[in-house]
């Protein structure tokens, strides 16, 4: 039987076990954010700031570097100073400084963009797709004991794999109800994903989102949008601003940023932690785990999952949810451990580089996200 997390996070979002079966304790480390936080996008394998575009193509093809800036605020910026729908491969960090490849249809219309925690240089021209394969990591975990850290990363790459949990920014560590909200969409509570978007403040929140979340669980909706920053917090204007509005959820939540769709999907990548789990309790792990959009359909553990969590289906007139089809293991290349707390590895796309640090750390990460210092669990792969 693998090694259970203890911890209540791990258990509310679906990661219920570790893939290195030793009783490891907890490792005491820091992450100073954003500088100890780097992710670079790989692009058909190679780092994206070693890509050249051309003089000619279909596409202008942009570096975006950003430093501690969430993704939707530097993108918003970003497309409104371009004028054009800036597309990107993948969301990084919130908390980190993360470099990937962006583009937008046609030429360029700017070679440059300089907004608040984000830079944007234009890199040339391309022609098709561009496939994004994966991502480096480089962290530094600072005050952990070196030689134990050297010993788990040895063991965990000797594996070559890891785990492939949907990590913790795929549901919010701050505010972890992403999946809640999916839950309540496919549900058809569509009120309650409202109320869930909008109020429920969490402990690790700031305190001014703390005060708006509770003027608006308290029966003022209107001094909650008063109270909203003007900027961060985008979601939350939009939906509170069109539900005051007419009145109606429906409405409320297609004004949202992010579609319901993101939501729905959220729910869909807890319901896939929760098979993975369950799976390894049954000792058989197939290759790959599929989570349809229908209970009907689903089969195995995925069927008594989705039998537990009373959901019929996943897509409604909100979201059209598609069946997901995910590797049970996600390949793993390092994690090496370089001088001074350094540790570095890669992953393929999709697969989160938090569930490698759980694994070589076992820390709670509830509590790392209430501490002074950064924690190791905002990274958005």
């Amino acid at each position: 039987m693998p090694v259970r997390s203890p911890y209540r996070l791990d258990v509310e979002l679906g990661l219920l076990y570790y893939t290195v079966d030793e009783a490891w304790s907890p490792l005491s480390a820091r992450v100073p954010r954003p500088e100890g936080f780097i992710v670079i996008e790989e692009v058909d394998g190679r780092p994206c700031t070693e890509f050249r575009g051309g003089e000619e193509g279909d596409r202008a093809v942009y570096l975006m570097v950003k430093r501690g800036v969430d993704h939707l605020t530097a993108s918003l910026e970003a497309s409104r100073a371009l004028g054009r729908r800036l597309h990107f491969l993948g969301v990084k960090d919130a908390n980190a400084i993360t470099y990937q490849l962006a583009y937008v249809m046609g030429p360029p219309p700017r070679a440059e963009v300089r907004g608040r925690g984000f830079e944007l240089r234009l890199l040339g021209m391309h022609r098709g797709r561009l496939r994004h394969t994966g991502n480096r990591f480089e962290v530094l975990l600072e005050g952990a004991d070196e030689g134990e850290l050297r010993r788990r990363a040895s063991r965990l790459s000797s594996l070559g794999r890891v785990l492939n949990y949907f990590g913790y920014q795929r549901f919010g560590v701050r505010r972890p109800n992403n999946h809640l909200v999916g839950r309540a969409i496919a549900k058809g509570d569509l009120r309650g994903a409202v109320d869930l978007i909008i109020g429920r403040p969490y402990p690790g929140e700031p305190e001014v989102a703390k005060a708006f979340r509770s003027l608006y669980d308290s029966g003022d909706p209107e001094g909650a949008l008063r109270a909203i920053p003007r900027r961060g917090y985008e979601l939350e204007r939009r939906v509170l601003s069109e539900y005051l509005r007419t009145g109606d959820p429906a409405r409320a939540l297609r004004a949202s940023p992010l579609p319901p769709s993101f939501f729905v999907e959220a729910y869909q990548s807890y319901l896939f932690n929760l098979c993975l789990s369950r799976a390894l309790e049954g000792g058989e792990v197939l290759p790959r785990l599929r989570v349809p959009a229908r209970a009907s359909e689903a089969e195995g553990v995925c069927k008594e999952v989705m039998r537990e969590e009373g959901v019929e289906a996943l897509s409604g007139p909100l979201a059209k949810a598609r069946p997901m089809v995910r590797a049970s293991w996600a390949e793993l290349r390092g994690p090496e451990v370089r001088g001074g707390g350094w540790v570095t590895f890669s992953l393929p796309r999709g697969s989160y580089a938090t569930v490698v640090l759980r694994e070589l750390l076992r820390q709670d990460p509830f509590v790392l996200t209430l501490s002074p210092h950064s924690s190791v669990h905002h990274d958005r792969a």
